[in-house]
């Protein structure tokens, strides 16, 4: 766990569920008897979904458009999409415009836990960069004026995506739906399953669930 980050999630079996925790106990929280070597499964840590932004270079970006994740977001908050550099610098497209925060003035808060929705490798770290000031300066999105519908955090990443040219995402940046399908869906679905099962814990110290498929 690094610091400052929400405790994990513990999934263990026992009794015939799935039991969700932050700390294993020494009981059962649901049939009280002493968990022992012999559970089904043995405790294991939860993959926790999140990334600090500034941490993820040259990266596709998911971040909630209110508060964090665990804390603050419902399936009818939307969630905004961006971009960092190979510094960790956050460059979006938002209401205000074309903004570009670097590394060391980017609000934690908003950006200290975000879904990494693709990220290139090193070696193409110079390319990204150079693409993003040339689609950035030579495309004219510091002249672009925000439309929520039309012109909005999508359509300034797909169009840099569709820029760069990496064989990874090349199929599926000329179509929000194929692009979200393939690189967002699949994220955003455990972050969401993650999101339940942690604030049940919080709430009520533990969780026991007969059927979820994250422990098995």
């Amino acid at each position: 766990m690094t610091h400052n980050r929400d405790p994990d999630v513990v999934c263990f079996k026992h009794c015939g569920r799935k039991i969700f925790v932050f700390a294993v106990p020494s009981y059962c929280p649901v049939c009280g008897l002493p968990l022992t070597q012999s559970n089904e499964v043995l405790p294991f840590t939860l993959p926790y979904p999140f990334i600090n932004a500034t941490q993820s270079p040259c990266s596709v970006i998911l971040c909630s458009s209110r508060g964090d994740f665990l804390s603050n977001f419902r399936n009818s908050v939307n969630l905004h999409i961006a971009l960092t550099d190979s510094i960790g610098s956050i460059v979006e497209f938002d209401s205000p415009g074309l903004l570009w925060t670097p590394a060391r003035e980017v609000d934690k808060a908003q950006w200290g836990q975000c879904l990494l929705v693709m990220q290139v490798p090193e070696a193409w770290f110079s390319e990204w960069d150079r693409m993003l000031r040339m689609v950035i300066d030579e495309e004219g999105w510091k002249r672009r004026q925000y439309d929520e519908e039309l012109l909005n955090c999508y359509s300034f990443v797909l169009d840099f995506l569709r820029y760069l040219k990496y064989e990874d995402f090349s199929l599926f940046v000329n179509d929000r739906q194929k692009f979200s399908t393939k690189f967002i869906v699949p994220k955003s679905t455990y972050a969401a399953k993650y999101i339940t099962i942690f604030r049940r814990v919080k709430e009520s110290g533990c969780w026991a669930d007969e059927m979820n498929s994250e422990c098995s």
